[in-house]
């Protein structure tokens, strides 16, 4: 078996997942935005993969990730932000 490698954006793929049933089941939130989320996370993992084969090293990939992150939550909170 592979050695398990974690990474950014796994981190934020588990945090997601929680946070999106947490408001699914308690605030009941509308079935569109966990659909969205759904897909999110199907992106993030796609991305990570993606990563991972262009990256060997572990730092890089942490390095790189982390700049990911970092850019699309700017980039989410750009879009978001009332004018």
């Amino acid at each position: 078996m592979k050695k398990l490698r974690l990474t950014p954006l796994n981190i934020v793929c588990a945090f997601l997942s929680v946070w999106m049933l947490w408001r699914a089941f308690v605030d009941r939130l509308a079935w569109e935005k966990v659909a969205l989320g759904i897909l999110l996370i199907i992106i993030l993992l796609v991305a990570d993969q993606f990563f991972r084969l262009f990256f060997q090293k572990i730092r890089r990939i942490w390095l790189v990730e982390i700049g990911f992150t970092a850019f699309t939550v700017l980039l989410i909170w750009l879009i978001r932000r009332p004018s």
